[in-house]
C-alpha cells in the first residue's frame, strides 16, 4: 500500500525511515507512546506533535508505531482520507506471526543485538516492542498467539467507528488501482499495482537494522577501546 501512495506522488511515512535520516524521530515517537500507554507526564499527542513527525509525508501507512495512534490520527486530521485495507484474517494472522513477531521476540540474534547495542538497535526494538505492548497487549509470542486475531478485529472495528463514510474507502489490495484512484482523486498509473512479499521484505529490513546496529557498536567500542588506550600510551611515554 505505501508503494502504491508512492507511485501516485504520495510520500507515506513508514518505520522504513528509521533507518535512514529520520532515526532521531524515535525518541518523539517512543514520548507519544509513553504518554499514551504508560502514564508518562504530558499531553497525548496531536495535531502539532503529528505535524511536527510527519510534515514532509502526505500519508501515514499501519506500521508501527504510528498505527499504534490511529485513532489520535483521525481525530488530528479530519480532512483526511483513511483507507482500510483489510486481509483474510489468516492470510495475515500467517504473515504476522511469521514476520513481525517472530523476528521481534523469537529470534535468539536479534534479541542478542537489542541486548548488547544500545545506541541503534535498542531504541528502534524498544519503540516497536512499547507499541506492540501498550496498543495490543503484547510482550511474547505466546501472548501474540493468544489475542492478535482478537486485536486484528477490534481494530478494525474502531477505524470504522471513528472515521465518517464519507473519509473512509474499504479496500482490498486485489481490487487495484481503480477504486483507490477514483477515492484520492487521482489518475490510474500505467504501472501494475504493487506487490511486495512481506516476510521478505521485513527480513531484509530487520537484517539491515541489525548490520547498521552492529557496525555502530563496533565502532563505539574501538573508539572507547582505543582512547584510554592512547591515554595510556602517552602517560606511559611521559613518565
Amino acid at each position: 500500500m505505501c508503494s502504491a501512495l508512492e507511485i501516485l506522488g504520495i510520500p507515506c511515512w513508514h518505520s522504513i525511515y528509521f533507518f535512514s535520516d529520520r532515526f532521531g524521530d524515535i525518541e518523539m515517537w517512543q514520548e507519544g507512546l509513553d504518554r499514551k500507554f504508560f502514564d508518562a507526564p504530558g499531553p497525548k499527542y496531536g495535531r502539532e506533535e503529528f505535524d511536527q513527525l510527519l510534515h514532509d509525508f502526505g500519508a501515514v501507512s499501519s506500521d508501527t508505531p504510528a498505527i499504534s495512534f490511529a485513532d489520535d490520527l483521525i481525530e488530528a486530521y479530519p480532512e483526511a482520507k483513511v483507507v482500510l485495507v483489510e486481509r483474510e484474517i489468516e492470510s495475515w494472522y500467517k504473515s504476522w506471526m511469521n514476520a513481525v513477531i517472530k523476528n521481534t521476540y523469537e529470534s535468539p540474534f536479534v534479541t542478542f543485538v537489542y541486548t548488547v547495542d544500545r545506541w541503534f538497535t535498542r531504541p528502534l526494538g524498544r519503540v516497536h516492542k512499547s507499541s506492540f505492548k501498550g496498543w495490543l497487549g503484547i510482550d511474547s509470542a505466546e501472548d501474540a498467539r493468544r489475542v492478535s486475531r482478537e486485536k486484528y478485529r477490534e481494530h478494525y472495528a474502531l477505524v470504522r467507528r471513528l472515521t465518517p463514510a464519507e473519509r473512509l474507502l474499504e479496500f482490498k489490495l486485489t481490487d487495484g488501482w481503480g477504486p483507490l484512484c477514483k477515492f484520492l482523486g487521482k489518475p490510474v498509473p500505467d504501472v501494475p499495482f504493487p506487490h511486495v512479499n512481506e516476510k521478505k521484505w521485513l527480513d531484509e529490513k530487520v537484517q539491515l537494522g541489525l548490520r547498521r546496529g552492529m557496525k555502530r557498536m563496533a565502532w563505539k567500542v574501538l573508539v572507547w577501546g582505543l582512547v584510554p588506550l592512547a591515554v595510556a600510551v602517552l602517560v606511559y611515554q611521559g613518565l
